[in-house]
């Protein structure tokens, strides 16, 4: 049948045999135009009609019936491949894989069997010499079955000498010419043909005819040349297609750069007839002919092929799987970077350990043996180790996790902000890199610990350690540092659940000895002194050597006020071993620090500075440190700079020794010396409030009282017990011509407790006398004075001075706001004060008296009141002069004090439990310690 392409108007031919009883879809070997053929010449192409791949008539001559030939006959000549338009290949006449679901025919009548010579080649095909020369792309690949057993599908090219010249820029096909003369006869008759349309077919058409009628000899498909090398991509599926896969595949041979294995029209499997019952062959539009041995003979040798060549395939994929594997394990690790936190501290470590020697682990192994002993001084030592095994291997976590462990137990609340945010960043990239292990998140905790008096740190550190306890991979060790970590959370909450936590870690590590450390600390926090000395004397009495209770015993004795029973402490150990600097230097430091006596105090240091050479130039340092607190402590300045500044020869980041030469600075108005030694203390001082008061301490004396101002409100903001900072605001708002403000900051003051001026630790190696921070700023509020009778600045000015401690100069100054003010309830309330501390109880009963009539409003005039008739054994009136005054102003804690030290013999509970709630206030009113002790004795 003669068809002409709707879109281009070429024409060509297809076999009648070839059209179904629904029609094909031919396709133009021009222009690849798909159009549906039927034998009624009046039906319209359809989109959804399977499409057939037209090939012109071939004039090879006719071949043995046997649909086998190419699997085990012998070899034909190589057929020729002709490329489409879009230089692709055309495929094999006899495709043995067009459709492994349907049944062969018997023989093939496909007259597309065998395709000429291209156009190019001069083969004398009338139909494609009608259709014009073809593109000048090279013909692609096709897949064919070698001869022999076994074979699998190989790639063939078509022969080279009838390939067309490469070439990317090939134009379109011409319009269709004219047919050439007869050139060949019919296959049959051997007639010679004339018509383009017989020429076309190879047959003429009383032959064709006859052939139709009465089935003449069917043509065999030449056998091809095997390929020499196979192709993986011209390799047939694995499987079957799916029903329905039909428009799929059709449509990935149209797009896929690789070519197909068959050219023949597959019909839709989707809108065809069943195959058993209509005889055609689904996807070749080729009728049935055969019987069904044939189709059962075609089924058994595609499924062979099938089997052999998906059996290739796998063992290729399998062995080159293996490869992968095989390479994957030889390969070494791949090697993690190392965070950026490690690389900014590595540089500056360097320079502390210039001979570094030996490895990593031998480093680590150091550092938690050191960390093993459980003692403050050893800490500092791990710290170093964990810091030299960073250095040999910058990838090891555990160093990490050692060095914030060691660091956040050895230096406590005292560690500078710069060396937490160093830490900090340190362990988070630990954990990002390694995950959350229980020891990364357990040293975290711990770092965390070392802000207590933040509410965030502490609800971060409950959650890692909590965290810790639930990993699976936790060790008994780590859950009882898990347990201890949650029992310091709750140190400052509730005793009860520290005490359990405490207990469950003494179950998991009955060796740890901080246990019994913090489990003492416990019942300090609640006030019970005697269970928490006797809890650390246990410890002592297991281990003598066990510094951190030795010096905690001690403090706590200092506290209540008993120094006697702490310089026994060490003077026991002073005896078992007379060169401990750990014992002697204690020994030296309660004179001034606690008992009162600085000039014995320096003598003793003195003493054990002539031999210094038996100590490390650290040990040293810190003698010299104390020797300059001492020294200043007696007026001594010169003296204290100079063995301040030769212990910063010594060790030049030592804070202590730059709080001690900072004082001297402020003292002698030294602001540039003073501005220098700030940055040695900021960070290091565990108290970020005092930081600011010295800070802006600096501020004014360079002469800035507005920033000095801010860092003043700052701190009063931070720690509303620090009425030091209430005043020095007041001064620098006075430096600042603020008036109203200086005077509104100072009233605050003026109610305030007089007998607290800040919280202070007694035993400390950042020691500061008790006015230290307001000492140096007298006169600066005289300046606000209107007239000559101006009371406020007077009263204030005094309030100044009393808090200094300069109680004449202080009374100089009420007695001028009591003549211009006869009245003033403040004045006279801090004039009985002053008479009581003097002595002068009826002159200080009277100065009460009349600072309540005149000011009902005043606390303080209350609280003098009651003092006073404390002082005098009147026990029933000046217990109600402590509560109004603790009425007017509830954060009054001395007046809270002595109220419950007067309700001792009649409601003990109850005074016990007041005497508490001070303590939890202000941990360091020692005052209220005193009373507590001297109640449980």
């Amino acid at each position: 049948m003669r068809i002409v392409c709707q879109k281009c108007a070429a024409a060509y031919a297809i076999d009648d045999r070839l059209i179904t009883a629904k029609g094909v879809r031919a396709q133009c070997p021009r222009c690849r135009n798909l159009q549906l053929v039927r034998r009624d010449s009046s039906a319209v192409p359809s989109g959804d009609a399977p499409a057939a791949a037209p090939r012109p008539a071939s004039s090879a001559p006719p071949v043995a019936d046997d649909l086998f030939a190419e699997l085990g006959g012998p070899a034909a000549a190589a057929p020729t491949e002709v490329s489409s338009t879009h230089g692709r290949a055309a495929k094999p006449a006899a495709d043995l894989f067009a459709d492994f679901g349907a049944p062969p025919p018997a023989a093939s009548a496909d007259p597309f069997a065998s395709v000429g010579d291209s156009p190019s080649s001069g083969s004398g095909d009338p139909l494609l010499d009608f259709l014009g020369p073809a593109p000048t792309a090279p013909p692609a690949p096709v897949a064919r079955m070698s001869p022999g057993p076994g074979a699998v599908p190989v790639s063939v090219m078509p022969p080279t000498a009838a390939a067309p010249t490469p070439s990317r820029a090939a134009a379109p096909a011409p319009a269709a010419a004219a047919p050439k003369s007869a050139t060949m006869g019919c296959r049959t008759c051997g007639k010679s043909l004339l018509d383009p349309f017989d020429q076309a077919l190879g047959i003429c058409d009383g032959c064709r005819q006859r052939e139709s009628a009465g089935g003449a000899a069917k043509a065999a498909a030449p056998t091809p040349t095997p390929a020499p090398a196979a192709s993986a991509d011209f390799l047939p599926p694995l499987s079957a297609p799916e029903e329905g896969a039909g428009e799929s595949l059709e449509l990935a041979s149209r797009t896929s750069p690789a070519p197909a294995l068959a050219s023949e029209p597959r019909s839709n499997p989707r809108v065809a007839p069943a195959r058993v019952a209509s005889g055609v062959r689904s996807g070749s539009a080729e009728k049935q002919g055969a019987s069904g041995s044939s189709g059962g003979r075609w089924a058994l040798v595609g499924g062979l092929v099938l089997l052999v060549a998906g059996s290739g395939v796998a063992g290729f994929f399998y062995l080159k799987h293996q490869e992968e594997q095989r390479l994957r394990a030889a390969a070494p690790p791949p090697v993690a970077a190392i965070p950026e936190a490690v690389q900014q501290v590595l540089p500056r470590w360097k320079l502390k350990y210039l001979m570094l020697e030996g490895t990593s682990q031998e480093r680590l192994s150091e550092g938690q043996a050191q960390l093993a002993r459980d003692e403050r001084f050893a800490y500092a030592e791990a710290e170093e180790s964990f810091q030299q095994a960073l250095l040999l291997d910058p990838r090891s976590d555990e160093a990490i996790s050692g060095y914030t462990q060691a660091l956040a137990l050895g230096r406590g609340p005292g560690l500078d902000d710069a060396s937490f945010a160093e830490a900090s960043s340190l362990v988070e990239a630990a954990e990002v890199r390694a995950g959350r292990t229980p020891a990364l998140l357990l040293a975290h905790a711990n770092l965390l610990l070392t802000r207590f008096r933040q509410e965030e740190p502490l609800k971060r550190a409950k959650e890692l350690a909590e965290e810790s306890l639930a990993n699976a991979q936790a060790t008994a060790a780590q859950k009882a540092e898990a347990h201890l970590v949650l029992g310091r959370v709750y140190l400052s909450s509730s005793g009860a659940l520290a005490h359990q936590h405490f207990d469950s870690a003494q179950k998991l590590a009955p060796e740890l000895k901080r246990i019994q450390y913090y489990r003492a600390l416990a019942h300090e926090s609640a006030g019970e002194y005697r269970l928490a000395l006797e809890t650390l004397r246990k410890r002592l009495a297991a281990d003598p050597r066990d510094w951190d209770s030795l010096a905690t015993t001690s403090r706590i004795y200092q506290e209540v006020g008993e120094p006697d029973e702490a310089r026994k402490l060490y003077e026991a150990r002073v005896k078992a071993d007379p060169d401990e600097l750990r014992a002697l230097l204690p020994l030296a430091v309660l004179r001034y620090q606690s008992e009162g006596t600085p000039a014995v105090g320096v003598r003793e240091l003195r003493a054990l500075l002539k031999s210094r050479e038996r100590y490390g130039q650290r040990d040293v340092a810190e003698v010299l440190v104390h020797l300059a607190a001492a020294e200043r402590a007696l007026g001594n300045n010169d003296a204290a700079l100079k063995a301040a500044e030769e212990a910063l020869g010594l060790s030049a980041d030592l804070p202590e020794a730059h709080l001690q030469v900072f004082l001297v600075a402020l003292e002698q108005r030294d602001a540039a010396k003073a501005r220098k030694h700030l940055s040695g203390i900021q960070g290091w001082l565990g108290d970020r409030a005092l930081e600011a008061v010295l800070e802006g301490r600096v501020l004014l004396l360079e002469k800035k009282p507005a920033q000095a101002l801010e860092r003043f409100t700052e701190a009063s903001t931070r720690d509303d017990r620090r009425l030091d900072a209430q005043l020095l605001a007041g001064v620098a708002a006075a430096g600042a011509k603020r008036r109203e403000d200086a005077f509104r900051v100072l009233n605050q003051a003026l109610r305030a407790d007089p007998l607290r001026l800040e919280p202070r630790a007694l035993v400390t190696r950042f020691w500061m006398r008790p006015s230290d921070t307001v000492r140096g700023v007298e006169d600066i509020i005289l300046a606000l004075a209107e007239n000559a009778d101006d009371p406020g600045p007077h009263l204030y000015e005094g309030l100044l001075r009393f808090h200094q401690g300069d109680l004449d100069g202080a009374d100089r100054h009420f007695r001028e706001v009591l003549e211009s003010d006869s009245n003033n309830a403040g004045a006279m309330a801090y004039r009985a004060l002053i008479a009581l501390q003097r002595g002068n109880a009826s002159e200080a009963r009277a100065l009460a008296a009349r600072a309540v009539s005149a000011g009902r409003q005043l606390p303080v005039a209350h609280l003098a009141q009651g003092l006073v008739l404390a002082e005098a054994k009147q026990v029933e009136p000046a217990k109600r002069s402590l509560r109004e005054a603790l009425g007017l102003s509830p954060t009054l804690l001395s007046a809270k004090a002595r109220l419950a030290q007067l309700e001792v013999p009649q409601r003990r509970a109850d005074a016990r439990a007041q005497l508490v709630s001070v303590v939890g206030l202000d941990p360091a009113y020692l005052p209220a310690k005193r009373m507590l002790y001297l109640l449980e004795r």
